[in-house]
């Protein structure tokens, strides 16, 4: 018996960051009614109800659920809604994975790595410009907002001239006006997914990351391999760690992900998630592992339960290969996209999350908002795989108005 049956879930934002949630609720026979303050949006069409109560006006969201009988609230990778989404949590009192000092913690770059710092874990370092200057700066550095996501306003500089134009950048993006100055770092990108279930935390798998960072100064990730080749140097060195850090804060239910550089056999960690990913790494392990993180996270929700144990069924060595081909674009207005029926038509495609269509237009690089598509791919092996890729790259074209490939491609 489906206990989630009929039960009704308000999610924040009816844009595309939600679409994987909505579709999932639906499926897993929940009503879902989305909401935002803008009148289009591919999520609402998804969704069973919509509304136009803007996300952040809390008095109008509290009447929403009261109106409506809503059992939950829940929302996709935006850090803004979910800061939104915990505090009408605790205004109506229904379940949430995490409270708002917490998010607040995590969502800091600054205050991460300062947790970190107390429970022994390597961080990327720091060049603190108040007691330093900066004309102590070792170039290249990378300069960040502290409080951003996405990859927006991030640069790595050579120089000054470079530096000061970054400074003015990151400044922009930040909310509270703080940038971070981080030694660039160069050495193996490794990304950490966990799941925390009535206290236990879990690592559901780890990637390889890649970047271009040619883009608008930025770096902007091309591809995840999991599970990475690093995974057993991790769990024996720095799992542990992590695992003992988590359990202190407390958060007994929820997913995170962290992101660190190997360098000499040292992870050093540089930011974090205390939320679903972009990279929505959830479909790998539930095609592996036979279990849904979104799904148990869309039902604490509404339960404040995430369901059955996973621990006996979780492995993040995973029983195959897998890879997310994260598409860039070039600027431009995109006119022709050849090739993404076929490549979703594909076995070896879980899933694909296409963000541009026809008719749409690239001003900037150097963030997220780059990507053209997410695709995920599985195979038996490591050499499967990488003919699987290369596939991929040969059939996927998106031209511009005059006839010019917008994609870049690593292959």
């Amino acid at each position: 018996m489906n206990d989630l049956l009929g039960k009704k879930l308000l999610v924040l934002g009816g844009t595309l960051s939600t679409y994987d949630v909505v579709r999932t609720a639906k499926e897993m026979g929940i009503y879902v009614v989305v909401t935002d303050y803008l009148k289009e949006g591919i999520s609402k069409q998804e969704a069973d109800e919509t509304a136009y109560v803007s996300t952040n006006d809390m008095e109008k969201l509290e009447k929403l659920i009261e109106d409506k009988g809503i059992s939950g609230v829940f929302t996709g990778a935006s850090e803004f809604n979910i800061r939104n989404m915990i505090m009408l949590c605790s205004r109506t009192g229904l379940p949430c994975y995490l409270n708002l000092e917490q998010w607040d913690t995590f969502s800091n770059k600054r205050k991460f790595k300062e947790i970190c710092k107390k429970y022994n874990i390597p961080v990327v370092p720091e060049y603190d410009l108040d007691n330093e200057g900066e004309t102590h700066l070792v170039y290249p550095v990378i300069v960040k907002p502290e409080d951003s996501y996405s990859g927006h306003g991030i640069s790595i500089c050579s120089n000054k001239k470079e530096f000061d134009a970054a400074v003015k950048k990151a400044k922009k993006w930040s909310k509270i006006g703080k940038v971070i100055i981080e030694k660039y770092v160069e050495g193996n990108n490794v990304e950490v997914y966990y799941l925390i279930q009535n206290g236990k935390i879990m690592l559901l798998t780890a990637s390889d990351r890649y970047t271009d960072n040619n883009q608008n100064g930025s770096p902007v990730p091309t591809a995840f391999y999991h599970p990475s080749k690093f995974l057993d140097e991790y769990m024996k060195t720095t799992h542990p760690k992590v695992c003992r850090m988590f359990e202190d804060i407390g958060v007994r239910n929820g997913v995170f992900f962290m992101e660190s550089f190997l360098v000499n056999g040292t992870f050093m960690f540089y930011e974090m998630g205390f939320r679903l990913n972009a990279t929505m790494e959830y479909h790998f392990v539930e095609h592996f592992n036979g279990f849904s993180p979104l799904k148990m996270m869309i039902r604490y929700a509404l339960t404040g339960d995430m369901g059955a144990d996973q621990e006996k069924n979780n492995n993040p060595h995973f029983s195959g290969k897998a890879c997310e081909i994260a598409l860039l674009l070039r600027p431009g207005t995109i006119h022709t996209v050849d090739g993404m029926d076929i490549i979703k038509s594909k076995d070896s495609v879980i899933h694909c999350i296409q963000f541009y269509e026809e008719g749409d237009c690239l001003e900037e690089t150097g963030s997220l908002d780059q990507n053209f598509a997410r695709i995920k791919v599985v195979a038996k092996t490591e050499e499967e795989l990488e003919k699987e890729i290369e596939e991929i790259y040969r059939i996927i074209s998106v031209k511009d108005t005059k006839g010019n490939e917008m994609l870049i491609k690593s292959r």
